[in-house]
Protein backbone atom coordinates (compact mmCIF):
# COMPACT_ATOMS: atom_id res chain seq x y z
CA UNK A 1 0.00 0.00 0.00
CA UNK A 2 0.95 3.84 -0.57
CA UNK A 3 3.14 5.47 1.94
CA UNK A 4 0.85 8.65 1.45
CA UNK A 5 -2.34 6.98 1.63
CA UNK A 6 -1.33 5.53 5.01
CA UNK A 7 -0.41 8.36 6.49
CA UNK A 8 -3.18 9.93 4.93
CA UNK A 9 -5.85 7.76 6.59
CA UNK A 10 -3.66 6.92 10.31
CA UNK A 11 -4.06 11.13 10.65
CA UNK A 12 -8.03 11.30 9.35
CA UNK A 13 -8.26 8.58 12.46
CA UNK A 14 -6.20 10.85 14.95
CA UNK A 15 -8.31 14.33 13.57
CA UNK A 16 -10.99 11.92 14.25
CA UNK A 17 -10.58 10.82 17.78
CA UNK A 18 -9.06 14.16 19.14
CA UNK A 19 -11.75 16.63 20.52
CA UNK A 20 -11.21 20.32 20.50
CA UNK A 21 -9.95 20.57 24.14
CA UNK A 22 -7.57 18.52 23.41
CA UNK A 23 -6.37 18.73 20.02
CA UNK A 24 -4.28 21.68 20.28
CA UNK A 25 -2.16 19.97 22.55
CA UNK A 26 -2.18 17.09 20.55
CA UNK A 27 -0.81 18.06 17.68
CA UNK A 28 1.68 20.62 19.06
CA UNK A 29 3.54 17.07 20.67
CA UNK A 30 2.80 15.83 17.34
CA UNK A 31 4.62 18.34 15.76
CA UNK A 32 7.40 18.06 18.56
CA UNK A 33 8.52 14.50 17.91
CA UNK A 34 7.47 14.79 13.87
CA UNK A 35 10.88 17.41 14.90
CA UNK A 36 12.48 14.73 16.27
CA UNK A 37 12.32 12.44 13.88
CA UNK A 38 13.13 14.53 11.34
CA UNK A 39 16.43 16.13 13.27
CA UNK A 40 17.85 12.84 14.72
CA UNK A 41 18.27 10.17 11.82
CA UNK A 42 19.57 7.40 14.80
CA UNK A 43 16.28 8.30 16.89
CA UNK A 44 14.46 7.30 13.68
CA UNK A 45 16.95 4.19 12.63
CA UNK A 46 16.07 2.67 16.21
CA UNK A 47 12.70 3.23 16.17
CA UNK A 48 12.46 1.53 12.84
CA UNK A 49 14.08 -1.19 14.03
CA UNK A 50 11.29 -3.98 14.37
CA UNK A 51 13.86 -6.63 16.16
CA UNK A 52 15.83 -4.02 18.59
CA UNK A 53 12.99 -2.55 21.01
CA UNK A 54 9.32 -3.69 21.98
CA UNK A 55 6.14 -1.36 21.51
CA UNK A 56 6.35 -0.16 24.75
CA UNK A 57 10.21 0.56 24.84
CA UNK A 58 9.81 2.42 21.66
CA UNK A 59 6.58 4.37 23.01
CA UNK A 60 8.74 5.50 25.87
CA UNK A 61 11.09 6.72 24.02
CA UNK A 62 8.59 8.65 21.63
CA UNK A 63 7.20 10.01 25.16
CA UNK A 64 11.06 11.24 25.81
CA UNK A 65 10.88 13.20 22.69
CA UNK A 66 8.82 15.74 24.58
CA UNK A 67 11.35 16.39 27.15
CA UNK A 68 9.55 16.69 30.39
CA UNK A 69 6.13 17.10 29.09
CA UNK A 70 3.50 14.13 29.75
CA UNK A 71 2.43 12.87 26.74
CA UNK A 72 -1.51 13.59 25.79
CA UNK A 73 -3.33 9.86 26.27
CA UNK A 74 -5.35 10.28 23.10
CA UNK A 75 -1.72 10.23 21.39
CA UNK A 76 -0.31 7.96 23.45
CA UNK A 77 -3.51 5.89 22.72
CA UNK A 78 -2.55 6.45 18.94
CA UNK A 79 1.11 5.90 18.98
CA UNK A 80 0.76 2.58 20.92
CA UNK A 81 -1.63 1.87 17.92
CA UNK A 82 0.92 2.97 15.47
CA UNK A 83 3.49 0.75 16.94
CA UNK A 84 1.58 -2.21 17.24
CA UNK A 85 0.70 -2.35 13.62
CA UNK A 86 4.31 -2.11 12.97
CA UNK A 87 4.02 1.64 10.87
CA UNK A 88 6.83 2.99 12.49
CA UNK A 89 8.70 3.71 8.68
CA UNK A 90 5.86 5.80 7.60
CA UNK A 91 5.22 7.29 11.45
CA UNK A 92 7.34 11.10 10.55
CA UNK A 93 4.50 11.42 7.14
CA UNK A 94 1.58 10.69 9.73
CA UNK A 95 2.16 12.82 12.43
CA UNK A 96 2.97 15.80 9.37
CA UNK A 97 -0.51 14.79 7.57
CA UNK A 98 -2.23 14.88 11.01
CA UNK A 99 -0.91 18.60 11.73
CA UNK A 100 -1.90 19.36 8.21
CA UNK A 101 -4.96 18.38 8.55
CA UNK A 102 -5.37 20.04 11.76
CA UNK A 103 -4.41 22.96 11.23
CA UNK A 104 -6.48 23.12 8.06
CA UNK A 105 -9.47 22.09 10.07
CA UNK A 106 -9.25 24.60 12.33
CA UNK A 107 -8.48 27.45 8.95
CA UNK A 108 -5.36 28.32 9.52
CA UNK A 109 -2.63 28.50 6.78
CA UNK A 110 1.04 28.80 7.21
CA UNK A 111 2.97 30.82 5.55
CA UNK A 112 7.17 32.38 4.66
CA UNK A 113 8.10 35.58 4.09
CA UNK A 114 11.93 36.01 3.50
CA UNK A 115 13.26 40.18 2.92
CA UNK A 116 16.38 41.43 2.35
CA UNK A 117 16.38 43.62 5.26
CA UNK A 118 13.60 44.28 8.05
CA UNK A 119 10.55 45.10 6.68
CA UNK A 120 7.61 46.66 8.87
CA UNK A 121 4.27 46.38 7.81
CA UNK A 122 4.55 44.07 4.79
CA UNK A 123 3.61 40.89 6.98
CA UNK A 124 0.67 42.12 8.47
CA UNK A 125 -0.16 43.42 4.65
CA UNK A 126 0.29 40.07 3.07
CA UNK A 127 -1.61 38.14 5.81
CA UNK A 128 -4.59 40.48 5.62
CA UNK A 129 -4.62 39.85 1.99
CA UNK A 130 -4.33 36.44 1.90
CA UNK A 131 -7.10 35.79 4.88
CA UNK A 132 -9.07 37.60 2.80
CA UNK A 133 -8.71 36.03 -0.41
CA UNK A 134 -8.50 32.51 1.33
CA UNK A 135 -10.94 32.89 4.15
CA UNK A 136 -8.06 31.27 6.11
CA UNK A 137 -6.09 32.73 9.43
CA UNK A 138 -2.78 33.11 8.06
CA UNK A 139 0.72 32.86 10.13
CA UNK A 140 3.37 33.97 8.23
CA UNK A 141 7.07 32.91 9.78
CA UNK A 142 9.15 35.51 8.82
CA UNK A 143 12.82 35.30 7.68
CA UNK A 144 15.98 37.61 6.57
CA UNK A 145 17.89 36.65 3.53
CA UNK A 146 20.65 39.38 2.09
CA UNK A 147 21.22 37.26 -0.71
CA UNK A 148 17.89 38.18 -2.37
CA UNK A 149 19.11 41.95 -2.62
CA UNK A 150 15.63 43.34 -1.90
CA UNK A 151 12.14 43.02 -2.07
CA UNK A 152 10.41 39.49 -0.98
CA UNK A 153 9.84 36.09 -1.65
CA UNK A 154 6.19 34.78 -0.48
CA UNK A 155 4.83 31.74 0.03
CA UNK A 156 1.91 30.24 1.33
CA UNK A 157 0.44 26.52 0.47
CA UNK A 158 1.41 26.18 -3.59
CA UNK A 159 1.59 29.74 -4.39
CA UNK A 160 4.60 31.63 -4.25
CA UNK A 161 5.42 35.51 -4.96
CA UNK A 162 8.70 36.14 -5.72
CA UNK A 163 9.33 39.66 -5.89
CA UNK A 164 13.32 39.69 -5.09
CA UNK A 165 15.78 42.03 -6.73
CA UNK A 166 17.55 38.85 -7.43
CA UNK A 167 14.87 37.03 -9.36
CA UNK A 168 14.87 40.50 -10.81
CA UNK A 169 18.55 40.63 -12.45
CA UNK A 170 18.08 36.57 -12.93
CA UNK A 171 15.30 37.16 -15.64
CA UNK A 172 17.45 40.55 -16.98
CA UNK A 173 20.26 38.01 -17.23
CA UNK A 174 18.63 35.46 -19.10
CA UNK A 175 17.12 37.39 -21.39
CA UNK A 176 20.36 39.29 -22.11
CA UNK A 177 21.63 35.73 -22.89
CA UNK A 178 18.98 34.77 -25.13
CA UNK A 179 19.39 38.04 -27.22
CA UNK A 180 23.09 37.35 -27.69
CA UNK A 181 22.46 33.70 -28.67
CA UNK A 182 20.28 34.99 -31.51
CA UNK A 183 22.70 37.67 -32.61
CA UNK A 184 25.76 34.94 -33.09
Amino acid sequence: MDGGLIASRYAKALLKFVTDDDGGKVCAQAETIERALDEIPKFRRVLDDPEDMTCGQKLSLLKAALGDEAMEPKLETFLALVLRNRRVPELRFILHSFVDKYYLSKKVRFGRLVTASAAPGLSEKLKNVFSRETGFDVVIEEKIDPSIIGGFVFSLGGTRVDASVARQIETLRQQFIEKNRRIV
